[in-house]
């Protein structure tokens, strides 16, 4: 396949995937909002900060408040991560390589885009609700069920698919790292904390990857931040976890070119070893902090290894 076909079909689904995820971080962040009692407190600048945003919210001179962050990061049209900008960047990607996807797929991301479009005329960007959110969410559930139900298992394929647990991925860890991790010590001994709050806090945590159902199956307890971060970090049966992303891009590097990509599957097997491998017990006695740093530096080494494998021209 041609490096640049393979190019905007990878970055078609992570940008889908990063709309979907920005939109994840923001209903919990509104849900959160609620529990924020200190009128000085941070708490609004969480997405900005998961999301490696904090220059370009700086620029735009606004106050760090809850409205004004959730505002920036669904319709700013200058950060290129903002849920308009992503839904945008999927289209063009998509009608660039209109050839290598079924016509299903082309449909369900160009309606997507004209109905963002009319919803962006009608909607207060300082009043945007959890509707948005669920939107959004649902606009990619259904690009994804359209895709596994239309789409040749070839190349196109897999390369939609490794976008798409990549961003995934990276997502996870970044929401564990910043909302979570650097709320909760690495031991999670008992500590002096408001235990209302910190249920709630927790639950928003799983609903931003859709793992609350999930946890109660599992555990069947109250919910507890070591299980959090194991359920989260571990599970192999959840979509979302760091296990499930990272077993699902083994899987599709195999199926891709094998002689490019020799050091993209090393990369990739050398991370899903830790995981497949790994336990609770090991992060805590590492650092949860120390160790979601280290994933995140192995992302983006596994990304600069795929683009060098497939997408540049050689």
């Amino acid at each position: 396949m041609l490096s640049r076909v393979a190019s905007h079909l990878y970055w078609m689904s992570r940008y889908l995937e990063r709309s979907e995820n920005m939109a994840r971080i923001l209903d919990v962040t509104q849900s959160l909002a609620m529990l924020d009692r200190s009128a000085d407190s941070g708490g609004a600048m969480t997405p900005i900060v998961i999301t490696e945003a904090q220059a370009e919210f700086a620029e735009t001179k606004l106050p760090a408040t809850y409205a004004n962050v959730i505002a920036f990061l669904a319709w700013d049209l200058k950060h290129p991560s903002s849920i308009r900008n992503c839904i945008e960047a999927t289209r063009e990607n998509a009608r660039a390589v209109r050839g290598s996807i079924t016509s299903e797929m082309w449909e369900n991301i160009n309606d997507t885009w004209i109905a963002f479009q009319e919803k962006a005329k009608n909607i207060d960007p300082m009043m945007t609700g959890n509707e948005f959110f669920e939107w959004v969410k649902e606009r990619s559930h259904l690009f994804r069920g359209v895709t596994f139900a239309t789409a040749r298992r070839d190349q196109p394929y897999h390369f939609t698919r490794l976008g798409t647990f990549i961003e995934r991925a990276d997502n996870t860890a970044r929401i564990l790292n910043v909302k979570y991790a650097e709320e909760a010590p690495d031991s999670f001994d008992e500590k002096e904390v408001d235990k209302e709050t910190d249920y709630y806090r927790l639950s928003a945590v799983l609903r931003s990857v859709s793992a609350l159902e999930a946890y109660r199956d599992t555990y069947r307890d109250v919910i507890d931040a070591r299980r959090v971060a194991e359920i989260m970090i571990f599970d192999a049966k959840l979509p979302r976890s760091l296990r499930y992303c990272m077993d699902e891009t083994t899987l599709v590097l195999d199926e891709l070119p094998s002689g490019s990509g020799r050091i993209a599957r090393r990369i990739a097997s050398e991370i899903n070893a830790k995981l497949r491998y790994g336990t609770i017990d090991e992060v805590l006695e590492y650092g949860l902090k120390r160790y979601l740093a280290d994933f995140l530096q192995d992302m983006v080494k596994l990304g600069t290894a795929v683009n060098a494998a497939y997408m540049e021209m050689h």
